[in-house]
């Protein structure tokens, strides 16, 4: 492959192996498959339920490997698994690679064992030949993460795979015993050094996350534009609002709702809600929308035309709509208008599995194009006034909407729902419209902000990771640290390697504990 690994003809401790740079003296190249012992793993049988009870033998599977060193795991089996399976006993200071997941469509986990442990059949182990730091190995397959993920994979599976003989030649700028060590230390060193400043910028995305929720239940409260209101009088209240919304509907001859259980927000239990201020109003959806809501529609599509887009629901995002995230069904015309999206138009999240995304709203403010939405989505057409929709969706998305939407959802097979009735039971806070524009005003100003802010955290996170793999690139070219003419060379090493019979490890008993 053009760009990628070159691979060496076989797994051979005294083959020359081609690498893809220049070595300093005292290196050599050679595959990945001559560094050690390799083997793999199994299940036992989970019909025989003591191989899986009061265990003591952690079994790692791709689930565990989220971590760097492996030591305790989700599942554990007894010994009696290990001898009655084609599971094997895995040394500590193993190196362990995932090689048949999903996670390798972008990533080739890598771990090291710190205890004896047994695998099952979707990884593989390399326990390295004396010599040969385990870590030196792990920080090597870090670099060459996408190399693997191109030069390896097999064709034609249907679980992403790692082809073992294609991993096996894999080349490795092989460092002299001593060397490797000095490597693997200043390489800790230095990303311990990147780690402090990952964990501040995780500390600082916190902090907007807690400013953005505090500056919502602020704007929803009234508390943002407490000065505001201080300083200029009330013209329309919230309540009057409401009544020339409602005076509107009718000229329209509009039914006020349809809901089978629809709630007048007077009626409403605000008694757990915040106090509103003077001017302020409670009321739901119902009051406020300008046509009679409805569910999606339900049609299997695909992800390519022919065929009428139609919003997945993942369409409904944080920041918005993302008309990215369509299918393609076979929809008559008569039938598009029914379920077309239009400008005006909020629509709900009524069905997820998740709790932070079931009840998310979105208001449209210009679709430009057609597009139908989906029966996971609840539309409620809310008339030509942007202001009125954007405030709804600020109030039903804010830390008050929320609550009441958990309070109201309910779980069917494992998905949490909202339906048209628990929605005419959440009262929103309405003040006077022209509080509310002061409002969306400092809202939008601080979120901008607040947006901008994240962008820079996520330029210099990918920074981190480039500079990590920036330490790796230099360690593994021999930049990093200096070199000792008087350590003896990879090569001997590796002819040491060649020379001795192979020997296949323990299945039982005490392993070495390899050097870090």
């Amino acid at each position: 492959m053009a760009g990628g690994v070159a691979l060496a003809a076989k797994v051979d401790e005294s083959a020359e192996v081609e690498g893809p740079w220049p070595l300093p003296a005292g290196w050599k190249w050679t595959a990945l498959g001559a560094l050690g012992t390799w083997m793999g793993g199994g299940t036992p049988s989970k019909a025989n339920a003591a191989f899986w009870t009061n265990g003591t033998v952690p079994w790692v599977s791709p689930k565990d490997m989220k971590v760097a060193v492996i030591g305790e795991t989700e599942d554990k089996v007894t010994s009696a698994a290990v001898e009655g399976s084609s599971a094997k006993y895995v040394p500590e200071g193993s190196v362990l690679m995932v090689m048949r997941s999903g996670i390798l469509k972008h990533s080739f986990p890598v771990a090291i064992t710190d205890r004896i442990v047994t695998l099952n059949q979707d990884l593989r182990a390399l326990t390295s030949h004396d010599g040969i730091s385990p870590n030196y190995i792990a920080r090597y397959l870090a670099l060459a993460e996408n190399r693997v993920l191109n030069d390896c994979s097999k064709d034609g599976t249907t679980v992403n795979s790692v082809e073992v003989s294609a991993l096996e030649r894999v080349p490795v700028p092989l460092a002299p015993v001593a060397e490797q060590r000095r490597i693997v230390a200043r390489v800790d060193a230095l990303f311990a050094e990147v780690a402090e400043g990952e964990a501040a910028l995780a500390e600082a995305r916190k902090g907007l996350s807690t400013f953005r929720r505090a500056l919502l239940k602020a704007a929803i409260t009234g508390e943002l534009t407490k000065d505001w209101r201080a300083a200029n009088p009330v013209t329309e209240t919230g309540r009057e609002l409401l009544a020339r919304i409602a005076r509107d509907r009718a000229s329209k001859s509009i039914p006020a709702a349809r809901s089978r259980r629809a709630v007048d927000a007077r009626l409403l239990d605000t008694s757990i809600l915040p106090q509103l201020p003077p001017g302020w109003a409670w009321a739901t959806v119902n009051e406020v929308k300008a046509g009679d809501q409805r569910n999606g529609i339900s049609i299997s599509g695909s992800p390519s035309p022919p065929g009428v887009k139609a919003m997945r629901l993942d369409a409904l995002t944080a920041r918005g709509l993302n008309l990215d995230a369509v299918r393609y069904i076979p929809l008559p015309e008569d039938r598009i208008q029914n379920y077309r999206v239009n400008n005006g138009d909020l629509l709900i999240s009524r069905a997820n599995g998740s709790p932070e995304f079931v009840g998310r709203a979105v208001y449209v403010a210009d679709i430009g194009e057609t597009v139908v939405f989906p029966d996971t989505m609840i539309r409620y057409p809310l008339g030509a006034d942007q202001q009125i929709g954007l405030w709804i969706e600020l109030a039903w998305n804010s830390p008050i909407g929320r609550s009441q939407i958990r309070r109201l959802a309910k779980t069917t097979a494992g998905i949490l729902k909202i339906s048209q009735e628990d929605i005419a039971q959440i009262a929103l806070p309405i003040p006077p419209p022209a509080e509310a524009a002061e409002i969306l005003r400092r809202v939008s100003d601080a979120l901008t902000a607040a947006a901008d802010t994240l962008a820079m955290l996520d330029a210099e996170a990918a920074d981190a990771a480039r500079l990590k793999q920036s330490i790796l690139k230099a360690a593994f070219e021999g930049r990093l640290v200096s070199q000792d003419p008087t350590d003896e060379p990879a090569g001997a090493l590796l002819a040491r390697f060649a020379a001795s019979p192979a020997v296949a490890p323990a299945r039982r008993g005490r392993v070495r504990k390899s050097e870090v």
